[in-house]
């Protein structure tokens, strides 16, 4: 199975958890999910697994920063398994993070990422895309994802708050090469976008 635990984007609150490899928020990069594909919900919203809310580390800003769930924790999926074997997972309900630089303890408190949010995955598990409403927040995890993130004129770790941002990524056929071998920002009408950064300094003042 490709393993694309190591590509994490934040539609609502851990978004890219348990689908098509991807390890749950918080999970070890190094650890491998006992059973990284969720199972078909029959068409219906259920509440996302308890791993979700897990907390996760994230190199940005020239610090480590700690995201912690908040006290809205409302998340829900949907997980379509097609005939053909691909997979459409999406997400909705009411979510809050908090944000702690871990240098300085400059916290951002209760930030609303509640935005819809679905992912899409080929059957081979070499083509994601990940499509995302606002209000959402996002880091790269890779160099490949941060320039293409750069080229439309992204900070590294940012949130927005009106609009969508669509990613497609693919991977190599080869299990051990973990990093896309192409990312496309297929949509982007993002609005309010804010710099991560920025607001823990600004939570500093």
């Amino acid at each position: 199975m490709k393993d694309l635990k190591k590509f994490r984007y934040l539609p609502l609150l851990l978004a890219l958890t348990f689908t098509a490899g991807v390890a749950p928020a918080g999970a070890d990069a190094a650890e491998e999910p006992p059973d990284s594909s969720p199972e078909d919900t029959g068409g219906h919203y259920v509440p996302v697994p308890a791993d979700y809310y897990d907390p996760i580390d994230i190199e940005a800003c020239g610090d480590t920063v700690i995201l912690t769930a908040g006290d809205v924790q409302e998340v829900e999926w949907k997980v379509k398994v097609r005939r053909d074997g691909s997979t459409v997972i999406k997400y909705r309900g009411d979510a809050t993070v908090d944000l702690t630089r871990k240098s300085d303890k400059a916290v951002v408190d209760e930030l609303d990422i509640s935005g819809r949010a679905a992912e899409r995955i080929s059957a081979d598990q070499r083509n994601v895309s990940v499509s995302l409403g606002a209000s959402s927040i996002i880091w790269p995890l890779s160099d490949i994802e941060a320039d293409a993130l750069v080229d439309e004129g992204f900070p590294e770790f940012f949130y927005f708050e009106k609009g969508r941002l669509t990613i497609d990524l693919e991977f190599s056929e080869d299990p051990e090469v973990l990093e896309p071998v192409s990312v496309e920002v297929a949509e982007n009408t993002t609005q309010y976008v804010s710099d991560v950064c920025e607001l823990l300094d600004e939570a500093m003042k």
